[in-house]
Order: C-alpha cells, then sequence, then structure tokens
C-alpha cells in the first residue's frame, strides 16, 4: 500500500476532528433571557441565508469545506471529491454525510430554503455525466432521508469542478 500525503492526512484528520467535535449535542440554556448555546442553530424564524452562512462557517472552520456567500444572496458549500465518494461510487462517505447533516438542520428550520446540488465525475471526467447525476441524488437523498422535504430541491446537475456543490437560496 503506498504511503499517503502527508498535508492529505493532516487535511484528513482535522476534516474528521472538526466535524466529530460538531456531533456534541450543545445543552439548552434554562431560565428567562437564557441566550441559545453557543453553535446551536439559530430560531426558525431568524435564519437568513446570512446567518446561515455564518453558522456553516464557523461549523466547518478548519476544514477543506468552502462555505461561501454568492453575489446574488446564495450560499454555496463545496466539498472536495476526496471526502464526498469513492471513485466510482454514489454512496456519501462519512465526511460529506457529516456536512449533510449540517445542512440538514438549515433546510429543515426554514421552509423558504430550496437547494440545488453539483456532483462531480470522477478525475478527469471519468465516470460521465450519469455519474455524477447519480451522485447528486445520492446527496439528495441522503437530505430527505434526514427530514428535509423533496419538494425543496430544484435541481440536479453534473459539478464542473472536482467537489461537490450545493447552493441553497430563498424562494422568496
Amino acid at each position: 500500500m503506498a504511503a499517503m500525503n502527508p498535508r492529505l492526512l493532516l487535511s484528513l484528520l482535522s476534516l474528521a476532528a472538526a466535524l466529530l467535535a460538531g456531533c456534541a449535542v450543545p445543552t439548552a440554556p434554562t431560565g428567562p433571557g437564557a441566550a441559545p448555546a453557543p453553535g446551536a442553530p439559530p430560531a426558525a424564524a431568524s435564519t437568513t441565508i446570512a446567518s446561515e452562512q455564518r453558522r456553516l462557517a464557523d461549523a466547518l472552520e478548519g476544514t477543506p469545506v468552502v462555505v461561501e456567500s454568492t453575489p446574488e444572496g446564495r450560499l454555496r458549500v463545496e466539498v472536495p471529491l476526496q471526502f464526498s465518494f469513492d471513485k466510482g461510487r454514489v454512496a456519501v462517505k462519512p465526511p460529506l454525510a457529516a456536512v449533510l447533516d449540517r445542512i440538514a438542520i438549515g433546510l429543515r428550520q426554514q421552509p423558504a430554503f430550496e437547494v440545488r446540488i453539483a456532483a462531480p465525475t470522477d478525475a478527469k471526467g471519468a465516470g460521465g455525466s450519469l455519474l455524477a447525476q447519480d451522485r447528486a441524488a445520492s446527496a439528495r437523498d441522503y437530505l430527505i432521508a434526514r427530514g428535509v422535504p423533496a419538494a425543496r430541491f430544484v435541481g440536479l446537475s453534473k459539478a464542473e469542478a472536482a467537489v461537490i456543490e450545493l447552493v441553497v437560496f430563498d424562494k422568496h
């Protein structure tokens, strides 16, 4: 078995540590005027694309996941292919699952949010558009299994880069 690149190994370990740390359930504060626990999702009524972007960026800080706002006011989340799917496969890998779990929280809280998913083929386009479409469908199905209504998905497509891209936007 070939030795793994030390930088890649460090990135994988950092991603895994950050995602596992985020699995801890914060305790809810009690009493009048108590502030929400750090890292707790905002209340549904106050969730906006901007607040969702901040929540996800904080939760995924130090990982190779890109969380950014677009000029159109949408939220774009990009997860590198190596953390998303095995070569030629459509099953969601654990690091992508952890990111999707966090995205599902915001999508469940805000019924006005919709999402578009683009997934890549393997390196140099191997696997073709069908593989990309199946990977996007796999990510969608994962989110549906986490309580996100199927009607909230507005498109599945092939990503141009070697990342799975989720774009979240407010339909209003």
